[in-house]
């Protein structure tokens, strides 16, 4: 099950995030996804990682199979921050060049899967 909260004023289409969802996450993964202004994001980046800026996308895990993505609705690129964060709650990471590598590949192929014309 996936939710979509749209906390600004811009249009989402939401039928290709539903479709990446249905391509990345396990069936019985509940997801909320909440498009947020940046100066939320900064707030949130401040008071989950303690670093003063705005962050473009942020994953909580909140339990086995629930988690919550925040998307700066700024950017341009959302799609491929949707994907970073599912991976993110999946257990992907980037802290050694091994980790980003793997996830960088995971990514591409999901976005190659659903939304080719967004892929180098």
């Amino acid at each position: 099950m996936i939710e979509f909260t749209n906390l600004t004023s811009k249009p989402i289409r939401r039928a290709k995030f539903e479709k990446l969802y249905r391509t990345t996450m396990p069936k019985n993964f509940a997801l909320s996804v909440v498009f947020a202004p940046p100066s939320l994001m900064r707030k949130l980046n401040k008071t989950y990682r303690k670093k003063d800026q705005t962050a473009n996308v942020l994953s909580f895990l909140l339990d086995k199979n629930i988690s919550e993505i925040f998307l700066n609705s700024n950017e341009k690129n959302l799609f491929h921050l949707f994907v970073h964060g599912c991976l993110h709650v999946l257990g992907y990471g980037h802290k050694t060049t091994k980790k980003a590598m793997a996830m960088e590949k995971k990514e591409q192929l999901v976005l190659r899967k659903v939304c080719s014309f967004l892929v180098d």
